[in-house]
């Protein structure tokens, strides 16, 4: 049987270890939803579920940075699927089809950030950011919002 490290490494581009016991798999972005359907594949929708996701704003490097906190409940282990994608086009594919818990966090990105996922049919302002900022177009987490 595989580990969730094997499986994960798999589609990768590296690893890096955040602090003890939590390991993050750095990932391309278009590999994503191949991910999360290996994961279930593999282990089945019931081992595990997505905490989280969390988006950070890089205007530096011109990228967003999309973490994915996966906790697998058998082992009580977290880990970070991490990927970035462009700042000027910030869309990527939504994996609520097959991860249905992703919503939340996936309607709560696109709202703070302007991420776009992509097939989710969900997505509006002003689920978490007040009208008056969503009625002046404003991204309140991005670092050039001025909020």
């Amino acid at each position: 049987m595989s580990t969730k490290a094997e499986v994960l490494s798999k589609l990768a581009i590296r690893t890096e270890v955040v602090k003890p016991k939590r390991i993050v798999f750095v990932i391309r972005p278009e590999d994503l939803r191949k991910v999360f359907e290996e994961l279930i594949k593999t282990f089945g929708p019931e081992s595990f579920y997505l905490s989280t996701i969390v988006g950070v704003d890089l205007p530096a490097e011109n990228k967003m940075r999309l973490d994915y906190y996966v906790h697998f409940i058998p082992e009580g282990e977290t880990v970070v699927i991490r990927t970035f994608i462009d700042r000027s086009n910030p869309v990527i594919d939504s994996i609520i089809d097959i991860v249905p818990g992703a919503l939340a966090g996936e309607c709560e990105t696109f709202d703070l950030l302007g991420i776009v996922f992509r097939g989710n049919p969900y997505l509006k302002r002003g689920f978490f950011v007040p009208v008056d900022l969503v009625q002046k177009g404003i991204h309140p987490l991005r670092k050039d919002s001025g909020v």
